[in-house]
């Protein structure tokens, strides 16, 4: 852990749950919250971590006693424990299950740790000061931005199923717009770019024929 110092850890290898929502939220060029990376840690695709200053910790499986001097990996082991953290950034204050409860840590030699008081100092024994709050809550920065490509570039397999989907779904359409009407599919695409002058006629027609094509394929079962 090392000794305390003024600077506790390199500041710019973690960030706040806010600074996190700021940076995804500039990515996807829509506004996010922490709701959004609720989810993420939900289906533990995004480590949490503790960081109170001066936070005294004892191990698991031995005696001794370390103070908090950078952030900790909250374990994803008790499904509760992770419920009640997941629901910290869904803005409802986790509070223990039972007298003293409290969410077991990891530091990175992989000891597991957990936060414990001097008596003078110990809290209520259902207080929240037994879970992280919001503010406590960190992110690695290295830890978002290797999840960045999986968030904001779909995979190829993704991308070919929702090509194929959106190709279904225009031949539905389609065939409802033509249904018993006796038109043809270059009508059709008049249509869509005379209603739509942002579509181009020849486009909305390689679209629609691009549909037709993919609906006669034979389908795997």
């Amino acid at each position: 852990m090392g000794t305390t110092t003024g600077k506790h850890f390199h500041r710019k290898q973690w960030l706040s749950v806010q600074q996190a929502i700021s940076h995804l939220s500039a990515l996807a060029e829509e506004p996010l919250t922490s709701a959004h990376l609720a989810d993420l840690a939900e289906e533990q695709l995004l480590d949490l971590y503790w960081y109170r200053p001066g936070q005294k910790l004892t191990f698991q499986d031995r005696f001794g006693i370390q103070e908090l001097v950078e952030p900790l990996r909250l374990c994803t082991d008790n499904r509760s424990d992770w419920h009640a953290i997941v629901g910290i950034l869904r803005h409802n204050p986790a509070l223990p299950a039972y007298e003293q409860d409290t969410p077991l840590l990891e530091d990175a030699e992989g000891n597991r740790l957990r936060i414990t008081f001097d008596y003078n100092q110990r809290p209520e024994p259902y207080s929240s000061r037994w879970y992280p709050s919001l503010a406590e809550l960190v992110l690695k920065r290295s830890d978002l931005e290797q999840l960045e490509p999986r968030l904001f570039s779909p995979q190829e397999t993704d991308s070919s199923l929702e090509r194929q989907l959106l190709l279904d779904v225009i031949w539905q359409l389609e065939q409802l717009a033509l249904n018993g009407k006796h038109h043809s599919v270059s009508w059709l695409a008049e249509q869509l770019a005379n209603d739509s002058p942002s579509l181009d006629r020849n486009d909305c027609e390689q679209v629609l024929l691009a549909a037709e094509r993919q609906h006669a394929q034979p389908r795997a079962h």
